[in-house]
This record gives C-alpha cells, sequence and structure tokens, in this order.
C-alpha cells in the first residue's frame, strides 16, 4: 500500500493550471508534512515538531525559488540550502524526494543502518553539508557564498536555523564577519517557533531581539509569518534586490505546526509547562489524529481544483508503540543527583537544554536555586563551571558526551589547569542509542579528554554502581572527573560488588581460562556476557572483567587478572583509537581490540552493533579466531 505522496504526486499539484501558486505551496507543504510524519514513525524516532515548523520554508525554497537539478545535483550553478538545525532532517529529506533527488521508498530507511541518515547528511543526495551538532550551519554557508563571490558564480546560500541554536556562540562569530565582508548572496532564516527541546526559549535563554542584533551587526532583516508560502516567497524575491550586505529573514512559525495538538502555544499548556513533541511520538489514536488532520486539508484542496492525485493510505503499524526498553542508568543518575545534593548544600547543576534527556528534572524542581540552564552554549557552561569551582562550589555539567567532550574540550582543560572540581558527566556515551547518528554518538569523548593532566574517567556498568561511583566522586575524589553515562541498558545482569570500587581496579564479572575480555559499561559488558554464553558451547571458556575506570589503571592489579592468558581481548563502546585499550595495552602488551572503526553510523541497536562486530555474535566469533592465532 502506498505510504507516501511520490515526485509524480508533487508533479500533478505544480502542472495544475487552476490553482495559484501561493496555494500550491501551501498545497505541497502539507504533502510534504504527511510524508515527513511517516518517515519518522517508520523509523519510530525522529523530531517532528522542528520538522513541522520548518516546512513551508523548505517548501518555497525547494518548489519556488532555488535554482536545483536533482538530474545535476552538482552543477555549479545551483543554489544551495543548509539546514543547520539537523534534527529537522526529516521534513528536508521529504522536501528533496518531493523534488526527484532519490526515490520516496527510501524515507522507510530513515534512520536505519545504510539508509537515510538520522540527521542531515551530505550521503543523502541533495543534502550539501553534515549537520546535527547545532552552531555550525551558517558558517559552513558563509564558506559557499565567499566561494561563490570569490569563483564570480551568480548563486544564492540559504541556511535555516532554530531560534534557540542562536545561544551558540559560533552562530555571532559567523554573523559578525559576514556582514564584514558584505556577502549580498547570504540568507539567513531564523526558525522562531519559540520552543528548544521541550521549554520556551525565553525561558532558557533570551534569544531576542533577534531583528536588532542583525540589524547591529550590519545585516538586512524581514519578519514574516514562516507559515504563509506567498509571503516567503514574496520576501525572498524581494531581498534579491538588496545589495551590499547579507540578508535574514525572521520566520515567525509554530513548532509542531499542522496538527493541531501538537501546536505550540496549545501543545506548551496541555504540556504543563513542557513541550512534548521535540522528538516524542504519537502512537495509536494520536497518530491517527495528526494523519487525518493532515490528510483532511490535502484531500479537500485535491478535490477542490479536481487534481488526480491518489493518497498515501492510512498504515495503523506505523502508530504502534516499540517494545519496552531496559532499566535505564539515567533513572539511577536522577536518583543519585537529587540524593547527594540534599547533603551538599554546594552542590550546582549545569545544563545546556537538556534536562530531560540528561535526567536532570527532579534536581531542577527539587533545588530550583541550584540548577543552571545555560541554554545550548557548551563552551559558555564549562567555562561558567570553572568560575564556580573556583568560587568554592561543586559543579555537576551535563550534556551530550559528543557536545561536551568536543565543543568544550579546551575549556575543561583550562578548568583542570587551575586545579579546582567540577564533575562533567557525558551521557548518551557510546554508540548506542545509534538513531541520531554520528553527530550525537560520543565515541569520541575517552580519546579527547584521556591526554588532560588529573581528570579521571569513569564508566557505571549498572546503577548500583553508578551510585557509589557519584558518591566517590563527590565526597572522596579530590580533582575533576568525567562521568561517561551509557543511556542504553541492555537486560543482561551484569554482577557488581560495591566493595570492589577501587580506583584503578577492576572486578571479574565471570570466570575464565581460555580468553580474558575487559570491558566497561552495560552495553559491551552485557555482550560479553552473552557471547561468553555462546563460546562455552564451543568449550572456550572466557573471563570478562569490568574495569571502569579508563584513564588510570592499576598495573599489578591488571597484570594479576591477566597472567597466564596468551588472549586479552578489550572491548571499547568507543573508537578503537584513544580509549581504555590504550591504557591497557601499556601495561599488557599486545592486545586485541573490539569496538567503533571509522564513523559512527545511524540504525536499530541491534543492526549497528552488528555492523561494527560489537555485538555478542560478533564477539564470540572474534574473540574464537583470536584464541586460535
Amino acid at each position: 500500500m502506498k505510504v507516501f505522496f511520490e515526485k509524480a504526486d508533487f508533479d500533478e499539484v505544480k502542472n495544475c493550471r487552476r490553482m495559484p501558486l501561493e496555494e500550491k505551496l501551501a498545497l505541497m507543504a502539507d504533502m510534504i508534512r504527511l510524508n515527513a510524519l511517516n518517515t519518522i514513525m517508520c523509523a519510530k524516532s525522529g523530531h517532528i515538531g522542528a520538522s513541522f515548523s520548518a516546512t513551508e520554508i523548505l517548501t518555497v525554497l525547494y518548489h519556488a525559488v532555488m535554482k536545483v537539478d536533482p538530474s545535476q545535483p552538482g552543477m555549479k550553478e545551483r543554489d544551495i540550502f543548509i539546514l543547520s538545525k539537523g534534527h529537522a532532517a526529516a521534513a528536508l529529506y521529504s522536501v528533496l524526494a518531493s523534488c526527484g533527488f532519490f526515490p520516496v521508498e527510501r524515507l522507510v530507511t530513515f534512520r536505519r543502518l545504510g539508509g537515510l541518515e538520522g540527521h542531515a547528511e551530505r550521503s543523502v543526495p541533495g543534502v550539501e553539508a553534515n549537520t546535527g551538532s547545532l552552531g555550525m550551519g551558517i558558517s559552513k554557508a558563509k564558506g559557499f557564498a565567499w566561494a561563490a563571490k570569490r569563483d564570480r558564480i551568480e548563486k544564492s546560500v540559504f541556511v535555516l536555523v532554530g531560534d534557540g541554536e542562536l545561544q551558540e556562540g559560533q552562530n555571532w562569530e559567523a554573523i559578525q564577519s559576514a556582514a564584514h565582508w558584505r556577502l549580498d548572496n547570504l540568507y539567513l532564516l531564523v526558525d522562531r517557533n519559540r520552543i528548544q527541546t521541550d521549554m520556551p526559549v525565553e525561558k532558557v535563554v533570551n534569544v531576542e531581539p533577534i531583528e536588532k542584533k542583525l540589524r547591529d551587526f550590519g545585516w538586512h532583516v524581514i519578519r514574516v509569518n514562516g507559515h504563509e508560502p506567498a509571503k516567503i516567497l514574496s520576501t525572498i524575491r524581494k531581498l534579491a534586490r538588496i545589495r551590499g550586505k547579507p540578508k535574514a529573514i525572521i520566520l515567525n512559525t509554530v513548532k509542531g505546526k499542522g496538527v493541531s495538538f501538537m501546536e505550540h502555544p496549545w501543545a506548551l499548556r496541555s504540556g504543563r509547562g513542557l513541550y512534548k513533541w521535540h522528538d516524542g511520538l504519537p502512537f495509536g489514536e494520536d497518530y491517527r489524529r495528526a494523519w487525518e488532520e493532515i490528510m483532511g486539508r490535502i484531500r479537500r484542496k485535491l478535490a477542490k481544483y479536481r487534481i488526480p492525485v491518489r493518497p498515501p493510505v492510512f498504515q495503523p503499524e506505523l502508530g504502534e508503540r516499540p517494545g519496552p526498553k531496559g532499566e535505564s542508568l539515567l533513572e539511577a543518575f536522577s536518583e543519585v543527583l537529587v540524593e547527594v545534593a540534599a547533603r551538599r548544600e554546594d552542590l550546582v547543576v549545569l545544563d545546556a537544554d537538556l534536562a530531560e534527556s540528561c535526567g536532570l528534572r527532579e534536581f531542577q524542581l527539587r533545588y530550583p536555586e541550584r540548577f543552571i540552564e545555560v541554554g545550548i552554549a557548551e563552551q559558555d557552561m564549562v567555562s561558567m563551571a570553572g568560575g564556580l569551582a573556583l568560587a568554592g562550589k561543586l559543579p555537576v555539567v551535563n550534556t551530550y558526551a559528543a557536545f561536551l567532550t568536543s565543543r568544550a574540550n579546551e575549556q575543561i582543560f583550562n578548568n583542570c589547569s587551575e586545579g579546582s572540581k567540577v564533575i562533567y558527566v557525558g551521557h548518551l556515551a557510546g554508540i548506542l542509542p545509534a538513531k541520531p547518528g554520528k553527530s550525537h554518538q560520543g565515541v569520541r569523548d575517552i580519546s579527547l579528554l584521556r591526554s588532560i593532566p588529573n581528570i579521571l574517567i569513569c564508566a557505571p556498568s549498572c546503577g548500583s554502581e553508578l551510585k557509589r561511583m557519584f558518591e566517590f566522586l563527590v565526597f572522596e575524589h579530590d580533582g575533576s572527573s568525567y562521568l561517561r553515562l551509557e543511556h542504553n541498558q541492555p537486560c543482561v545482569h551484569i554482577p557488581w560488588r560495591e566493595e570492589k570500587l577501587e580506583v584503578g581496579k577492576g572486578a571479574v564479572v565471570a570466570e575464565g581460562e581460555d580468553a580474558v575480555a575487559i570491558g566497561y559499561g552495560p552495553t559491551m559488558l552485557s555482550e560479553a556476557l552473552l557471547a561468553r554464553e555462546k563460546l562455552a558451547r564451543e568449550d572456550v571458556s572466557l573471563k570478562v572483567i569490568n574495569l571502569p575506570w579508563l584513564n588510570k589503571v592499576e598495573k599489578e592489579w591488571l597484570r594479576r587478572e591477566i597472567d597466564g592468558f596468551e588472549t586479552v581481548v578489550c572491548l571499547e563502546n568507543h573508537s578503537v583509537k584513544g580509549g581504555l585499550a590504550e591504557e591497557v595495552a601499556r601495561i599488557a602488551g599486545r592486545i586485541h581490540v573490539i569496538g567503533v572503526e571509522g564513523y559512527g553510523r545511524s540504525g536499530e541497536a541491534a543492526e549497528v552493533l552488528a555492523h561494527f562486530g560489537m555485538d555478542s555474535d560478533s564477539m564470540a566469533r572474534r574473540i574464537r579466531e583470536f584464541v586460535k592465532e
């Protein structure tokens, strides 16, 4: 059955002579909105709110403004579009498919291995730049615009940013120099939907007055309704005549536009002050309601102008809720954070617009006077934490591992050089969950921190170990630390004994005689225990060790534990380069390493682990081969 509107359907609408252009664009925007909804529901993952607020501007750009040719996607004269808010990839992919850059059938591969990556990615035909980590888009667009000027090519460069994204400092560096260089072929489009993640922008860090700020930097600025295609189109045409300065359009939009119960501000009120549909999905009856609301408008317009398009058929299975997930370390972290805060009045928590995702909401509600929301500004957050530490506070810094350790690496280094104590918590560490793709997968964090003196890097494997470890970092450890927190918790029980928590020493979770596997965290230890069972059926006995200290290994302890083993394997939920394996190899000599090679990939957990040879089946096969060598 038909799931998506196809390119031929969009061509029928565009070729309808009876229909005014503004109505064509509005109709196609809804067709793209429905395709984006189904794209996300096929993946059971994605960002509906941000995709829906951007649908009209994307439709206008690709179907009425930009000079692009799907048959020649690399032609020099093409106009350029960059989706800086890369989490709205479902909308961008749906627009590209509607133009014919790739068959609409590929939309079902969104966030699957070998398919359409979870955030905007150049591997997808028509996408000009990789985005996902916020704040980079204007700079990349500026590069395209400067090159076009230098090469004397007449082309326009458009970049779409979120309003909350403007909290990221790199944007303002790019805005400043773009005006200095008078890049009048550059168009900044601000999706002003007033919601970032799950809270109003003004309650996180207010970015207004955007219009005045841009004008003061030397930009020509216009503000329009971002859901009226005719006004968007006329505004872009008007701006094309402006010379000598870059141009900005502030698009007043509604997050979740097109589905009444997802629209801000109604959805914010119904969600008790929190926006539900940033990355939340409509299951069951909610999916039916959303689908029928969009399709209802489409059918009325098709009928009104007698356009011969056969709409997609409702697929109730797309609205089925996925199976239950395993126990989350996030719950244990949330609990211990609140418990420890009751005993340490100097403890303060900093967040970069991910309070819900990082398990901080309970602390925020319990201790609002000790909760600091800095917005999407990781470098600012980390340096502020440094100042707080020097002022006698104990800062606990939170955001995704991929952003914290890379974006703010210099700031972490600087803080550590001052000898103060900060606890950094890198959430979403490791390759899982894999659906968001490489921009969000924390597989470089250990390597980025290992060269910083006097920081302790640790990774708990279960809730009990996490609680004891966090208490140790707060009450016993003297100095800064990095707590590597995996949000994926497999169902295999990982034995842990509280008395074994000694820096540099791990614990044996399963005995064995033929090979020893050293790992950390719930994902790899769980897969190792499953691999151990499979190897046992082939008379290969595997010893499994949990070593949670990733940059400090006690030599004598390790030598005792691996004594007599010719096969030593280090299991990395990280790149094979720069992680725990290098600490182990310094002591043990030659070892084997299983981990992430190359860049991360979007996909289901099982298929991505298998792709990198990190699942239990691959692990058992590889260890068997190591033993035979």
